[in-house]
């Protein structure tokens, strides 16, 4: 149950008017801070009331990942600039927390599910609305006159097309589990939050549907046989997609300019290969953003704060793998296995999300928004309660592969440089 006491009414609150936002477009609302105080009312309860859990390697690869975006802004001689890092990425951190710790059942996931999907669904239709109108109900306008935006975080049609394919999988998922009134709903949602996908006319969100489609067939079919399966799958993206994507190629101009960007990205970890140039500070040297979170993260953070930003990417990507890929425990009653299936079944909820997210935002500089680090809070909720229920559940930790994070981290510096020059060659 929820009451006014408990860090957990604060916390569902917080997510609604994040991705809402009425405080932005209602009269007698605007301007007040009712997202600080919702978030600091409810770090208060979470952190004197809530019993908390810190088993997960990213309880500390997180705040560490903060400290490196800091400290990559004061070795360029800005300090107060790593103080303002410092204060802008803090929400992000005890969101994190309170998320991961307090999520710990299978009830109060699906409650987050249900929050998410809810609020998705008012911006599906805002969008929606707005296709029509030409501008929506909060005052947001078209992008380019024609691709839907929202407010706050969600203001560019790339952002909120990356919002809604990673919530997309909850309200299915919800709809399973729903009587045949709320089921038709939760349907209902799920077609709008598509058709709004489609209204941001987002090329790297079809990629990224196309990515959680492919994700969807091996799970279900093998991998054998999804290659047969997933053109089927794949063909009604291909055919209703964005208009967009008929200009997609190397040499299209918003393409060669993304190349351009991520090769400037790699000379800029070059010049300065620890601490880069300095959270948030790539544009000053471009002139645009670096139109990929990979490259984005390595070009400001330089290798070390990349390291241990991939870290937290690779190790929740893991726990989903490995709490999806394992069966019950040998000899379990029928109830712990309902119980385990209940669990791998968010868990797979999660990774299609995750997929879709990661798709998104390899052409997208989203390296630090937060609905990357909620959607992470979230796995590593799901894996904790894995780990409460199942003694026998193997722990996935950062110092087992940290060998393997040094290798991985190179690896993928260099292979984006062989991508950038090969797309190059090209243009």
């Amino acid at each position: 149950m929820l009451n006014p006491t408990q860090p957990y009414f604060y916390l569902l609150a917080y997510l609604t008017v994040l991705y809402i936002r009425p405080h932005e477009f209602v009269p007698g609302f605007i301007g007040l801070p009712i997202l600080p105080v919702l978030l600091v009312s409810a770090f208060v309860f979470w952190l004197f009331r809530q019993p908390k859990r810190f088993e997960a390697s990213q309880f500390w690869l997180v705040p560490v990942l903060m400290v490196a975006m800091s400290l990559s802004v004061v070795f360029t001689g800005w300090i107060g600039g790593g103080i303002n890092v410092l204060s802008d990425f803090a929400p992000v951190v005890m969101l994190f927390y309170m998320v991961a710790t307090s999520t710990d059942s299978l009830q109060r996931m699906r409650q987050i599910f249900l929050v998410l999907s809810a609020c998705i669904t008012v911006i599906a239709w805002h969008g929606i609305d707005q296709s029509i109108k030409g501008i929506g109900w909060t005052g947001a306008q078209l992008s380019q006159e024609t691709r839907i935006t929202y407010l706050g975080f969600l203001n560019d049609p790339n952002d909120l097309a990356m919002a809604l394919v990673m919530v997309l999988p909850m309200i299915l998922q919800l709809a399973r589990h729903f009587g045949l009134l709320l089921k038709l709903a939760s349907w209902a949602a799920a077609g709008a939050v598509a058709y709004a996908v489609y209204l941001t006319n987002s090329r790297g969100s079809v990629l990224a549907m196309g990515a959680m489609l492919l994700l969807y067939g091996i799970l279900r079919y093998g991998v054998v046989k999804s290659v047969i399966v997933l053109p089927i799958l794949f063909a009604p993206l291909i055919a209703l997609g964005p208009s967009r994507m008929a200009d997609m190629s190397a040499d299209e101009d918003s393409a060669e300019g993304r190349i351009e960007a991520w090769y400037e990205g790699v000379q800029l970890l070059i010049m300065r290969p620890l601490f880069g140039v300095g959270k948030g500070l790539f544009a000053d040297h471009h002139g645009l953003t670096a139109h990929n979170s990979f490259v984005l993260a390595f070009a400001e953070l330089g290798m070390i704060g990349y390291f241990f930003w991939l870290s937290n990417i690779v190790i929740s990507w893991l726990m989903l793998q490995r709490l999806v890929l394992m069966p019950a425990a040998a000899g379990a009653s029928a109830e712990e296995t309902a119980q385990w299936d209940a669990i791998r079944e968010n868990a797979r909820t999660l990774w299609y999300g995750y997929v879709g997210g990661l798709v998104s935002a390899f052409f997208l500089s989203r390296s630090y928004v937060v609905i990357l680090y909620l959607h992470i809070a979230l796995i590593v909720a799901i894996y904790q309660f894995a780990r409460a229920q199942r003694p026998d559940f193997p722990a996935i930790t950062w110092g087992e592969r940290k060998g393997r994070m040094v290798i991985f981290t190179i690896g993928s510096v260099v292979g984006m440089w062989l991508l950038t020059r090969v797309l190059l060659a090209f243009t």
